[in-house]
């Protein structure tokens, strides 16, 4: 609602200024992002028995995912998030982060075998350290936070685990590779789309894989040509 004059309400004008302050903290962190050793922005860890599964997303735009079964990691991998979409989860953090109150978990579920640790380290009073039982019910901002890394989580997992090695791979010619059947292979084209052509060693048989394929083909590079 308007007032004379074009004035803002002082409510609106408390928005405009919480807003303002969140676009600028998330605009410092991501710009110091590489500008020092990475730092987590928020993690979870879920227990339920013997199982707990971490995930972190750190400030160099790293995510990574753990799960340990009786003390022994059983699983590790992380995907790193494109700036874009990594500036979308950080200020998803940071504004619900401010919007949390001192008490966001709405019902008090005591469960034996399964626990929730949530740690942000953005909004205020970072880091900020949340337990609760997975039953229990939580307020909305915190509701966001807990989605949010479930979508992270979900996405690490569904990852390859070559994901990362070949994201940062620049192919040649004659580079040597592992594919995911076990098999070898050499790089006989690279076409100007990115299309790989692959020769298969043994057999001779050449494949074409397509650049938004390679880490479900390919599980290694073993031995990349100067």
């Amino acid at each position: 609602m308007g007032t004379r004059n074009g004035a803002v309400p002082a409510d609106g004008r408390q928005r405009m200024n919480r807003s303002g302050l969140i676009l600028a903290v998330v605009t410092l962190l991501a710009g110091t992002a590489f500008a020092q050793a990475p730092v987590p922005v928020a993690e979870r860890v879920i227990t339920q028995k013997d199982t707990a599964t971490r995930i972190t997303l750190f400030s160099n735009r790293a995510v990574v995912v753990t799960i340990r079964e009786n003390e022994e990691q059983e699983f590790l991998r992380r995907i790193t998030l494109p700036d874009d979409q990594y500036l979308i989860y950080l200020a998803a953090f940071q504004s619900n982060a401010v919007e949390l109150d001192e008490k966001p978990i709405k019902s008090k579920i005591e469960t034996s075998t399964a626990a929730v640790v949530l740690i942000l380290h953005v909004g205020p009073d970072a880091p900020r350290i949340l337990r609760f039982s997975p039953m229990a019910t939580v307020s909305l901002p915190l509701s966001r936070i807990m989605s949010a890394l479930a979508d992270l989580q979900n996405q690490v997992l569904e990852a390859s685990p070559s994901f990362e090695e070949i994201r940062a791979w620049t192919p040649k010619r004659g580079d040597r590779v592992q594919l995911m059947n076990g098999s070898f292979a050499r790089v006989l084209e690279i076409w100007p789309d990115g299309m790989l052509v692959l020769e298969h060693e043994g057999t001779f048989i050449r494949e074409m894989v397509a650049p938004g394929s390679r880490d479900r083909v390919i599980r290694h590079v073993l031995d990349s040509e100067p």
